[in-house]
């Protein structure tokens, strides 16, 4: 029952979001996620040039990259096998995190902070 329920609440979600979004330069969206061609809004979280700061450190190619939901952290997991912190408002390097055996393939913050 409790997961019918947060599929409901899902897919009213996407309605919404379907009937209000609203961009002729975005091109697609997997319907699954209730897109589809000019359904994106402005200011949807994209990158767009120029970029702010460049966030360089990692020697191998960055395998996941998370923003943290609270706070102005950005983490990226790489093939060096480390983890960086970065504060994305400065866009400083914090810290390394660093005792993995291999590559960090997946990189995730608590949804509560």
């Amino acid at each position: 029952m409790k997961l019918q329920r947060q599929i409901w609440d899902l897919e009213k979600t996407i309605k919404q979001m379907k009937d209000s979004a609203t961009c002729e330069r975005c091109e697609a969206l997997p319907d699954a996620l209730g897109g589809g061609p000019g359904s994106y809004k402005m200011g949807d979280g994209l990158p767009r040039e120029p970029e702010k700061y460049t966030m360089a450190g990692h020697r191998g190619n960055v395998t996941k990259v998370a923003m943290h939901p609270m706070y102005s952290f950005v983490a990226s997991a790489s093939e060096d096998a480390t983890i960086r912190l970065w504060d994305f408002e400065q866009g400083e390097h914090e810290r390394t995190l660093k005792g993995h055996a291999g590559i960090v393939k997946y990189l995730a913050f608590h949804p509560n902070g």
